[in-house]
């Protein structure tokens, strides 16, 4: 009779975890978390982690590659002390093996000059910055950082930090 309980007690458990597998693996979530963890990376400025969310063919609309896109990040957020990012994703889609957050990005923390222009720069923007990802492989955990867009924010490539 204890072992039927225990093993009922048992079954229920594995179900509820099963379903909730299968909603932390839905392809928004996902996407919303990637987004989340990526930026969280950024803010500890923990580049090899932030690196392994970012797709090797990753580029931009201004021209960065995977490579220049994490060693201008670094060279930007080495200014500040101390770095909040916070972040807020209001809608999300998903397109095939795609799928794009647009999330609000807020720069805060302590810092020299070149810190203090990007949080001005980054709090002024009113437009969501658009993150694509794509799913790799047939993990549903499986995504990577192909894009990163602002419609607001232009950055001249030829300004050195």
């Amino acid at each position: 009779m204890i072992f039927r309980k225990y093993a009922l007690a048992a079954v229920a458990v594995l179900v509820l975890w099963a379903l909730w597998l299968l909603w932390l693996w839905q392809p928004e979530r996902q996407v919303r978390l990637h987004t989340t963890h990526f930026l969280k990376k950024v803010e500890r400025r923990n580049w090899p982690g932030a690196g392994a969310f970012v797709a090797e063919d990753y580029s931009d609309r201004w021209g960065l590659t995977k490579t220049t896109a994490l060693q201008d990040a670094q060279e930007v957020f080495q200014q500040f002390i101390f770095l909040t990012i916070e972040n807020r994703t209001d809608n999300c889609e998903i397109l095939g093996n795609e799928g794009t957050a647009h999330t609000l990005v807020k720069v805060s923390g302590k810092g020299g000059p070149i810190g203090e222009v990007v949080m001005e720069r980054v709090n002024g923007l009113r437009a969501p910055f658009s993150f694509t990802w794509r799913h790799v492989g047939k993990a549903p955990w499986r995504w990577e950082l192909i894009r990163i867009d602002q419609s607001e924010l232009n950055i001249d490539p030829n300004i050195s930090f």
